[in-house]
């Protein structure tokens, strides 16, 4: 592959990575002039496209598939794919294998995206939704989802000004499944950038404080573990040590006669069990260390990457990729300020750091004629979302 082609698969892979959908980036293409892979194919002499390329502008027309399949392609990784596809003479068609019943091999080549970026730009494709009517693309697409059934928000439309809201798919098509919270998406806007503001200051300003913070919060999200796993991890080792010692002088003691075959066999089956439980243990809180101290590095990378968004002021697609992972959206409260809702963010690296809380938009209109609560007298005309 040349340099210019590998160039054009890398920035797909990264764009699709910060959270750019197919069409987009085809557009992107388009409007870029950027040669699609037909016309390298063409101007190779691996395929003859002469009548397609009798347009020259044809020569920069991308399609959205071909941005997938791009994607989704684990030649990429360095990994060669056979057999994909099979064909039927009788008829002179192809049909496509089963990928199951593919020939995969890994590292045949060297790869051109790594694997967190080949994940990353699959999930992001995975979870894109389609345009909406008035061409309006949400940067969230994809990072909201429920804080109570982990389900995805699907954004729809309120009222005749049609304002964004985002409303759990779950309740959407089953409301016994899930209850009935949504966020608007002004509020949700407003909440996330102020959060990622008060953040990205605090990381600038006080570095160590903002990694403190993360570990903090992790610590707490993981039940304080890690605190006692040293000492747990210690004992461990000193009794597998000791359990070590009694299997050498039961050995002895069998060689001596100053034990009984029937208590030999018993204490070795005893110690050896314990043997294993011990081994089990020492992995268990060895795991538990290690991601303590993974903690510790992801917290200074999450404090890095806020610190360089210190004076942020929109959102997008591509910034919101790169610093979040996912939203969490929970019920309205009644408050004595209002009404409340709260939202929690995994950030990239840093895990939950806190919640936010916000007074949240409640949007009014006229009730319908039908199962109006005016005839019962439960409403004054307006109906509350």
């Amino acid at each position: 592959m040349d340099t210019e082609t590998a160039w054009i698969v890398k920035r797909i892979f990264a764009l699709a990575n910060a959270g750019m959908g197919a069409h987009k980036i085809a557009k992107t293409f388009r409007e870029e002039q950027v040669p699609c892979p037909s016309w390298w194919l063409h101007s190779r002499g691996e395929k003859d496209y002469s009548k397609r390329f009798e347009n020259p502008e044809n020569k920069y027309e991308w399609s959205h598939t071909v941005i997938r399949n791009i994607i989704s392609n684990p030649l990429y990784l360095g990994h060669s794919v056979m057999c994909k596809t099979e064909s039927i003479f009788k008829v002179n068609a192809v049909k496509k294998v089963p990928e199951a019943e593919q020939i995969r091999v890994d590292n045949t080549h060297e790869p051109l995206v790594t694997q967190e970026l080949f994940d990353g730009a699959n999930a992001k494709i995975e979870s894109r939704r389609r345009d909406t009517t008035d061409n309006f693309v949400s940067p969230f697409s994809g990072l909201v989802k429920c804080g109570a059934c982990g389900k995805a928000l699907g954004l729809r439309y309120w009222g005749k000004d049609r304002n964004r809201v985002y409303i759990c798919t779950t309740y959407a098509h089953n409301t016994k499944a899930c209850t009935d919270h949504r966020i608007y998406y002004e509020d949700l806007y407003k909440a996330v950038l102020a959060d990622i503001q008060y953040h990205a200051a605090l990381a600038y300003a006080d570095r160590e404080k903002a990694v403190a913070l993360a570990v903090k919060m992790n610590e707490r999200a993981d039940g304080n573990r890690g605190k006692s796993n040293e000492s747990r991890l210690k004992q461990a080792k000193k009794r597998y040590e000791e359990v070590t010692r009694l299997f050498d002088r039961l050995y002895e003691d069998s060689l001596s006669g100053r034990i009984s075959n029937d208590n030999f066999t018993r204490l070795i089956e005893k110690y050896q069990s314990e043997q294993e439980q011990l081994l089990g243990q020492i992995d268990t809180w060895e795991q538990a260390l290690q991601e303590v101290k993974d903690n510790q590095t992801n917290a200074v990378r999450w404090a890095d990457l806020m610190a360089e968004y210190v004076g942020i002021q929109e959102l997008t697609a591509e910034n919101l990729n790169l610093l979040i992972e996912r939203i969490e959206v929970f019920d309205r409260t009644q408050t004595e300020a209002g009404t409340e809702q709260a939202i929690k963010i995994c950030y990239r690296f840093g895990g939950y750091i806190e919640e936010r809380r916000f007074l949240a938009k409640v949007l009014k209109q006229p009730c319908k004629k039908k199962e109006c609560p005016l005839k019962k007298g439960k409403c004054n005309g307006k109906i509350n979302l």
